[in-house]
């Protein structure tokens, strides 16, 4: 009866051991599943990230390769076009302080330009032709591929105001208006103002 008892008493003790080396290996198995699992979700989640970064820049790259090639040349020199007349402003006052700065030089130029004389006529532009206009019938001639803010307000000093104007220009008052407003030369004809001003009146119809 005694064994019996010792016996029940050692099967018990080493059940509850047992138990206790179960329940810690399912807890350890456990926590370690779970921060696995944690782990592997960070890293998901930032290859994630940057899968999504990458399609963002290849699609921006494709939309731009898309992108017709004269409409993206005639962008960069519309750009250029108002550029341009700035930086030679530029040069000009820079080329002024120059020659301010040196008076030898000024006086020898000043004596030279005596007895020889350059006649540049400047370029006028026939509004009898074109018409009159001003800011009661002005248009909005940026719309107009080649015409950015600046070139826009350059053709309103020089009395280009709307689409009926362009629209009559003659070679003479293109060459006349490229060189008052210091325009790339043949850009008014490549980009075709004449037709794009006929073609805004006929919408507007």
């Amino acid at each position: 009866m005694n064994v019996q008892i010792d016996l029940l008493s050692i099967l018990s003790e080493y059940a509850g051991i047992f138990i206790l080396m179960l329940s810690t290996f399912l807890i350890g198995y456990f926590a370690c599943l779970y921060l696995q699992k944690a782990k592997y979700i960070k890293i998901i989640t930032k290859q994630n990230k940057k899968i999504a970064a990458l399609k963002k820049n290849n699609h921006a790259i494709s939309n731009f390769e898309k992108k017709p090639k004269k409409e993206t040349i005639n962008d960069l020199e519309t750009i250029f076009s108002e550029i341009k007349p700035k930086i030679i402003k530029v040069v000009k006052e820079a080329q002024e302080e120059i020659n301010e700065t040196n008076i030898p030089k000024r006086v020898a130029l000043k004596a030279r330009t005596s007895y020889v004389s350059y006649n540049k006529s400047k370029a006028k532009l026939n509004l009898e032709n074109l018409g009159y206009g001003d800011k009661s019938n002005k248009d909005d001639l940026t719309k107009i591929t080649g015409i950015g803010p600046y070139i826009e307000e350059r053709l309103n000093e020089v009395g280009i105001f709307n689409y009926v104007q362009i629209s009559k220009l003659s070679i003479g008052d293109i060459r006349s208006i490229t060189d008052l407003i210091d325009f790339f030369p043949g850009r008014i004809e490549n980009d075709d103002w004449i037709g794009q001003a006929t073609e805004s009146l006929n919408v507007t119809k």
